[in-house]
């Protein structure tokens, strides 16, 4: 191999390493520039068995039904079930602190997931098997 080859390799093989740390930087949204005029949990419906785990998300939309960016430290999940007095009986995961939760029921029913960000709050029925 000539050196000019050598040396045209030698600039590639550099030229892509840079490129590669450069990388994407990527760029936190001003979350409070965004107006929101509401939000929704999807799915907006499941059925399930107990004792498995599906995932939901929240997405948030502004007056023109634009989807909008969440600041996932603002999100928070909590759920019911048919039986008040039947206690806790479902787990989410993760609480707080992120777009999407895994929630699993305990026992057979319905239960309601709620998505709350800001002032806003959606749900999604599950229906147990």
């Amino acid at each position: 191999m000539n050196h000019q080859r050598k040396l045209i390799i030698l600039l590639l093989i550099i030229s892509v390493f840079f490129l590669l740390i450069s990388g994407c930087t990527f760029v936190t949204p001003d979350y409070e520039s965004y107006t929101i005029s509401y939000i929704k949990v999807i799915p907006t419906s499941a059925t399930m068995n107990i004792n498995t785990s599906k995932l939901f998300k929240l997405w948030a939309y502004d007056s023109e039904g634009n989807s909008v960016p969440i600041d996932p430290s603002e999100v928070t999940w909590t759920a019911t079930y048919e039986c008040w007095a039947c206690g806790t009986v479902w787990e989410i995961n993760p609480k707080s602190g992120s777009i999407t939760t895994y929630f699993t029921p305990k026992k057979v029913g319905r239960y309601r997931i709620y998505g709350h960000y800001k002032d806003r709050v959606d749900s999604s029925i599950i229906d147990a098997e």
